[in-house]
This record gives C-alpha cells, structure tokens and sequence, in this order.
C-alpha cells in the first residue's frame, strides 16, 4: 500500500498516465485516496501522497497545483525520519518554492526555500552521496533568484558532476534541465540548447519516456 503512490509517480514519468502532472492512473487516484486517508488520520500514508504528488506536478510543469500542496507539506519532512523520503521532501519543497519565489516574487516562497537548503546541509553533510548533488542543485537556485549568476553556475555544474559521479541519472537529468532553463533566462541559447538535449537523454536512459517527451514539446528548441 505504501508504494503506491511511488509507483503511479513512476507510471506518470514513463509517459502512461494520460494527465502526467497529476497523481492519477491505474494504480491510485490521489484526490480519492488523500480524502480516505485524511479520514483514517494517517499521516504518514497522507504525506507520501502528497510528496509524490508535488513531484509529479513540479516534473511536469503545474507549478500552482505544487505550491498548493507545499503551503500544507512544508515542515513536515519529519514524518519521514529515517526514511529516503525525508532528503526527497526537502529537495522538491525547496525546487517548487524556488521556482514559486521566480514566479510570484513573494517573500514567503524564499522564506521557504531557505528553510529548505538550511535542512538540506545539514542533511548533506550526514549523507553526502546520497544529497550532496541535491544540496549543489538547490544553493544554486538559490543564486539564480537572487541573481548570482556566476555563483549559480558554478553550482550547477556541480550539482551535475556530483549527480554523475553519485551514479544519481535521474538528479542529473533534472540538474541539466535547470542548468538550461537558467542558461536561457540568461540569454544563451546555444548552452540551454545543448543542456536540454542532455536532460533529455539523461531522462530516456533513466526509463522516463513520458517526462523526455514532455520536455520536448515545452523546450523552445
């Protein structure tokens, strides 16, 4: 039962969900089963849909399905404690409130964030294979929002060396994909264009069809 919602998540980066960016399919339908579960009182069983439900909505590009989520999940990574989980929490509640804080320009998504990457370092520096790639990619958001750029690329490309070196495809291929979309946002197409080729490949060699394809059709190239 727990790992249900992992493997709808996984469905929907396969590309066999019909609405990728929702918790939906053959295996589990999060707008039933949240309400079931908050009627039992589970918490542990009603964060985990949420968690794989911000993931997915943050992978495929429904920013204000995420952050809605997150405004209720945020702080809550301790119901994972000793748990994989409790480093994923952290990570997407700090992308989704970075990239929330870029579209917005509200102080509470940074507030968030930082709470995020202060979580994140201290979690790195206990488990460093496991986060570090995931810390790199987050200070350097952080650096983008705050416009940085040097600092910003400088991170990223080590969060994407350390997410190689880690044996981590799936961080990679997501470290890629911010690397370009800052890239772009910064005037310099050529490098957005070849990081964007690598996410996607990255993504195929992970097994997320769904996702490689997805990016193809929302990439300006």
């Amino acid at each position: 039962h727990n790992t249900r919602p992992l493997y709808q998540a996984i469905l929907n980066l396969m590309g066999k969900a019909e609405h990728p960016s929702l918790l939906e399919g053959e295996v589990i339908s999060f707008a039933k089963e949240i309400a079931s579960e908050r009627g039992r009182e589970m918490v542990q069983t009603t964060s985990r849909l949420q968690l794989y439900q911000i993931r997915v909505a943050y992978m495929f590009g429904d920013l204000d399905l995420a952050a809605q989520i997150l405004q209720e999940t945020h702080g809550t990574e301790h119901i994972f404690n000793g748990k994989y989980e409790f480093c994923e929490h952290l990570f997407y509640d700090g992308l989704v409130s970075f990239a929330y804080a870029q579209k917005t320009n509200e102080d509470k998504w940074i507030t968030f964030a930082q709470d995020s990457v202060g979580k994140m370092r201290r979690f790195a520096d206990n488990a460093p294979f496991n986060c570090e790639q995931k810390l790199h990619l987050l200070e350097a958001e952080q650096y983008f929002c705050a416009g940085k750029r040097k600092e910003a690329i400088e991170k990223y490309l080590s969060a994407i060396f350390l997410s190689g070196e880690n044996g981590f495809i799936q961080d990679q291929a997501l470290c890629y994909e911010r690397t370009a979309l800052f890239y772009l946002e910064n005037g310099d197409a050529e490098k957005a264009s070849n990081l964007y080729g690598k996410a996607h490949n990255a993504y195929l060699e992970w097994g997320a069809r769904g996702k490689a394809d997805h990016l193809c059709k929302h990439s300006p190239f």
